[in-house]
This record gives C-alpha cells, sequence and structure tokens, in this order.
C-alpha cells in the first residue's frame, strides 16, 4: 500500500471520492499529485469534478500521510517504466532529486505554455530554464511579528536579520518533532535548508541560538498576541497561517524586503498526453481556482486575475527561493539532512 489514502477517479460514472487498498499502477495513470494540507480537499473536489466533466481520468491525488512514497517509488524505477502523464506537486527534495528529474525527463514529460506571469515570479527565477517544470503556485514564508513579546526589539525586516543576536530565544518556526533515536525530524526543513544556502553553517547556528521552540504553524498563529508565554516575538509562517492571526492589534505581519521565503507548486507532463490531460490543467491553471489560491494566500502565479478578485502579491513583494542552479547541482536530500544536524547540534548547546 503506497499511502494511507487516495482521491482516485477512473470511472467516467463514479461521483465521489474512493479509498484504493491497494497501489495504482503509476505509469497508468492519468494525475499522480499532492497539495499543501489546506488545499487537498478543495483541490481534490476540483480535479474529480474536472475528470468528470472530461468523461472520466485515472487520478491518484495524495490525502493521507505517506507523502513521499510514490514519488520515491517513480524515484528508484527506471527511466523506461514510464510516468503518470500529469505530476503534480510542491518542489519538496524528493521531486527536486536529479534521479528524479531525469527520470521524469526521460519519460517525455515538460512543462506547458502559460499565461503572463506576476513580475515578481520572473524576478524570482521561478521559470524553470529546462523546461521541465511549469511553477502555478507559491508557498511564501513571512514574519508574524508579537510586539508584546518583541517588547523594544525592533522587528526583522529581511532574513539576515534573524541572526541577530538581538533576537536571543525569540524565534519560533514550524514543527513538532526534534530528532531522536535516529528519526527524521518533523519541521520546516526547507527553512533550515535555505538559510543553510544563503548564510552557511556559522549563520545557522546563530539562527539557533536565537530560536525559541518549532511549534506547529496554527498553533504559532494562535499564540502570536496572547499573554501566554508560549511563542515568541517572531514567528516564521507560511503567509496563508501568519494573515490568520486573529490578534492584528497586537501583531504584524512582515513580507521579508529580501523576499518571502518561496516553495513553488508545479507540475510536469507528458508532451504525448497532453490533450487528455487537458481538462485538468484547466482547472489547475483557470481563474476560478487561482482566485482559491488567492484568497487562501498560496497565490498563483499569473499577472492578473478576474476583477474583484484579491491579487496574488502584495504591492512591491519580492520572492527567494533557492533556485534552478543551486537544486539542479546539490543532493536536496543530503543539503536538508546537513541542514538539519548542524541546527539541532546548534540549539541543543544553546
Amino acid at each position: 500500500m503506497l499511502h494511507r489514502r487516495l482521491t482516485c477517479l477512473d470511472d467516467p460514472d463514479h461521483e465521489a471520492a474512493s479509498i484504493r487498498t491497494a497501489a495504482p499502477h503509476l505509469p497508468a495513470l492519468d494525475f499522480l499529485g499532492r497539495m499543501p494540507v489546506p488545499l487537498r480537499h478543495g483541490f481534490a473536489a476540483g480535479l474529480e469534478r474536472a475528470a468528470i466533466a472530461a468523461g472520466g481520468r485515472s487520478i491518484c491525488f495524495l490525502m493521507g500521510n505517506e507523502w513521499y512514497a510514490p514519488f520515491d517509488e517513480l524515484a528508484r524505477t527506471g527511466s523506461n517504466t514510464g510516468f503518470p502523464h500529469l505530476i503534480l506537486s510542491p518542489f519538496t527534495r524528493d521531486v527536486l532529486s536529479v534521479p528524479f528529474q531525469q527520470r521524469l525527463r526521460a519519460a517525455g514529460h515538460g512543462a506547458a505554455p502559460a499565461a503572463p506571469l506576476h513580475p515578481a515570479v520572473t524576478a524570482a527565477g521561478l521559470v524553470d530554464p529546462a523546461g521541465l517544470f511549469t511553477v502555478f503556485s507559491l508557498i511564501p514564508w513571512v514574519f508574524l511579528i508579537d510586539h508584546r513579546k518583541l517588547g523594544a526589539r525592533p522587528a526583522p525586516r529581511r532574513w539576515e536579520d534573524l541572526l541577530d543576536p538581538v533576537y536571543h530565544d525569540q524565534i519560533v518556526f514550524g514543527g513538532w518533532q526534534r530528532p531522536s533515536d535516529g528519526a527524521y525530524p518533523d519541521c520546516n526543513d526547507f527553512l533550515l535548508l535555505t538559510l543553510y544556502h544563503r548564510f552557511g553553517a556559522a549563520g545557522l547556528r546563530a539562527f539557533a541560538a536565537n530560536t525559541r521552540a518549532i511549534m506547529h504553524n496554527t498553533v504559532a498563529a494562535r499564540m502570536a498576541g496572547t499573554a501566554s508565554e508560549q511563542g515568541g516575538g517572531i514567528s516564521i509562517l507560511p503567509w496563508l497561517q501568519a494573515d490568520i492571526c486573529p490578534r492584528r492589534d497586537r501583531t504584524s505581519v512582515i513580507w521579508p524586503e529580501d523576499g518571502a521565503m518561496t516553495m513553488p507548486i508545479g507540475f510536469s507532463v507528458a508532451a504525448e498526453q497532453r490533450a487528455r490531460v487537458q481538462p485538468l490543467l484547466d482547472f489547475i491553471c483557470g481563474d476560478a481556482y487561482g482566485a482559491v489560491l488567492a484568497r487562501n494566500r498560496y497565490p498563483a502565479v499569473w499577472a492578473s486575475l478576474p476583477p474583484n478578485l484579491p491579487q496574488a502579491l502584495p504591492p512591491g513583494a519580492r520572492l527567494n527561493w533557492l533556485g534552478w542552479d543551486y537544486t539542479r547541482t546539490h543532493d536536496m536530500t543530503e543539503e536538508t539532512m546537513t541542514a538539519t544536524r548542524i541546527f539541532f547540534a546548534a540549539w541543543d548547546q544553546s
């Protein structure tokens, strides 16, 4: 069993999600994908409607805990075995692995033509120069400031500010499990990787010295601005969680001046199956779902949305991501594990 729950649709008369108890034959799928937790149910429902309207497509959408399993299987599979026709995911370390990308290209996958992009998206270099992926949405991380806890300290404006000793014991970021007994930690290791890439081991150690706790993103958002001693003066959160903090008279959301740390969400499609999966692409890249993404602070990358809907990004906002050159010349799993080891070793000594 690849994962605990799949939303699968391969029957044009099927009107609801079904639970599969056996692994699907991955290369035969029209779609394999996953989305951030807050978007999962709405995305699955919209995708199924699009598939039904098209007369039925074979869909496997990950809804449970086995986040990596089918992607790991594809990375291990020989390049002649084939891939699902349309693959969609946040750009986590497995998708960015060199073997996965090599085999995806060998299977005949590539980017799809897209609408004009938001200038910040282009400036951040999020268009894949190799033409393998199309980015359609973003996960931006920002600073949520608790002014009472921060006290007289100035609010940080840039990522480098978080390394300043003035913020000792003030920073919280997403997570709920430290490494133990050799287990991999459950925390925002993408943040640790990004800080390691930008500021090196010394910068990561400085950040560890300022870290108060790792905490689930929604818990950190709820704690901000309260009298509770939990949490910190600075929480690093996805834009959605930062924006839903209810105590905005005592808190502020700061978009970093040097760019919100950004994880792209994108897809790759088999050229010879493009026409078959086009109804699914029309949903994914359409105005209606772009509006859903904008309202939920996982902004679509397009330059414009329909009138009377929130625009994708704040005026003047910049984005900051690892970059294609870095991700294609380094082992992302090994780099992430190295960053995580450095952080927790330093945090234990702080």
